[in-house]
């Protein structure tokens, strides 16, 4: 073990000394009983290990109970049986005995984690989210996942000199799916006086997200050819015909949008956008396709509930456009330039239109209806548009191109319905400043979603033809 990774442990476990005995120092529990309860509970949980595709290591359910402790316990409670659970995932159902320093790192790992859970979403965060449930275990969720990720991944680092940023990425790539998902079922246990709020069933869709998705990539073995993979500036005539009509559509879209523009929160829609725009930068690039994601949509669909319906064609015009042309691996054509943000517009304004009026009677003010609606609808009229006009240019099945392009673009979709829903819930509740701290559980989806495609990429590079 090299000096830089004996400092490092030292540190760790010094510092998770320091918050356990500070916290044992001010022990208190409300209810004796249910805090035994608990940490028996949160003791056996721990023992309970998954190990997931790929990794030598394993999971335990003990978050689980670290989740619920964030949001029903006090500090010392929760921390007490996180670190009881720790001990218990060291020493018990385990392939090789544990040295003493190893038990010790995770004492102080947890301690740590749990600790930092707690001051930034009971703490900093109280006044701005306290009184909506799912808002506070979603940024519990995300500081619990960073702050372990990086402790553990940095003594990784340490003893085996790889780079922080691989190791990460190669242990913890099926990890994040595991914490949306126990996001998913501790934020819909019912608590005295806190009835389960009907936008928060959303959040089960994380768990589509990792049965769809995540499972299927084990079996996936790629599509035979490229799909948009022709760019040599020329359409044929019909897609020609067919790319004139979107964009002529488009354009008008946008000028009507401008000439009947109004807003209820300027401040609000320039901050949706300018971040949407910045969200733009982060591609995903999907195997064998020319077409990208980007958490961009979650604001576009936050929009689409609480925004105009001129607002939410601006904001998609300009996502189209900043996503055609910004970091494009080879220069778009004019018919691409054009094509994309009018094609986005229209799906954005069918998503609008449709679950904001068409169906209002029946929706009413449903958080859940409108994204379900909007979501379905966005997702469906842009990779329609896509698929239309692949079909035209390279002579493909439409239902091919579609299911294609609509295989990898669902599950993102769906997870960004679920934080959309958080995120505009969390607006209501409290106040739509306030809501933007859930936007980092879609910066950690992009990151899972992203490391899983470049693996995918890399075996399929790598497979016998």
């Amino acid at each position: 073990m090299t000096k830089a990774a004996k400092v490092y442990i030292g540190s760790v476990i010094a510092a998770g000394g320091v918050v356990l005995a500070a916290s044992l120092a001010n022990w208190s529990s409300p209810d004796p009983l249910k805090w035994a309860i608990y940490l028996a509970l949160a003791v056996l949980a721990s023992v309970v290990k998954l190990r997931l595709p790929g990794l030598d290591g394993s999971y335990s359910l003990g978050f689980l109970f670290v989740l619920y402790g964030v949001a029903h316990c006090n500090l010392p409670e929760t921390l007490m049986a996180a670190c009881a659970g720790a001990v218990a995932t060291c020493l018990v159902n385990t392939r090789k005995r544990p040295s003493l320093v190893q038990v010790l790192f995770n004492i102080g790992n947890v301690a740590i984690s749990v600790s930092s859970c707690f001051m930034l979403s009971r703490v900093w965060l109280a006044p701005r989210i306290a009184q909506y449930l799912p808002a506070v275990l979603a940024v519990a969720a995300c500081t619990y996942f960073v702050v372990n990720t990086v402790l553990v991944s940095g003594v990784l680092s340490l003893l085996r000199g790889k780079r922080l940023a691989g190791v990460c990425s190669e242990w913890y790539v099926w990890s994040f799916p595991y914490y949306l998902i126990g996001v998913a079922l501790v934020g819909l246990l019912p608590s005295e006086g806190r009835p389960v709020p009907g936008e928060a069933w959303l959040i089960l869709l994380p768990l589509v997200y990792l049965v769809h998705f995540f499972l299927g990539l084990l079996h996936w073995h790629g599509a035979p050819a490229a799909i948009g993979g022709q760019s040599n500036g020329v359409l044929p005539p019909a897609a020609g015909r067919f790319v004139a009509v979107v964009v002529a559509a488009g354009l008008l879209l946008l000028a009507v949008a401008a000439m009947n523009w109004q807003s209820r929160s300027p401040a609000r829609f320039v901050t949706y956008l300018a971040l949407a725009m910045c969200a733009c930068a982060l591609k995903i690039r999907l195997p064998r396709m020319r077409g990208t994601l980007t958490p961009a949509f979650v604001l576009l669909l936050a929009s689409i509930v609480d925004l105009s319906l001129e607002e939410t064609v601006l904001m998609a015009t300009a996502l189209g456009l900043v996503q055609a042309v910004w970091r494009c691996k080879q220069r778009p054509t004019l018919a691409q330039v054009l094509f994309n943000p009018a094609c986005l517009a229209l799906s954005g304004a069918c998503a609008y239109v449709l679950s904001r009026a068409v169906l209002a009677p029946w929706l009413g003010n449903s958080v859940v209806g409108v994204l379900v609606i909007g979501t379905i609808v966005l997702n469906g009229c842009n990779t329609l548009l896509v698929g239309a006009v692949l079909e035209l240019i390279e002579g493909r099945p439409l239902g091919s191109a579609w299911q294609f392009c609509h295989y990898w673009s669902l599950p993102y979709y769906l997870v960004g319905a679920a934080v959309a829903g958080i995120m505009v819930a969390t607006s209501r509740t409290a106040s739509w400043p306030a809501s933007l701290l859930v936007l980092p559980l879609m910066g950690l989806v992009y990151v899972s979603y992203r490391v899983h495609l470049e693996q995918l990429v890399d075996r399929s590079a790598q497979a016998p033809a």
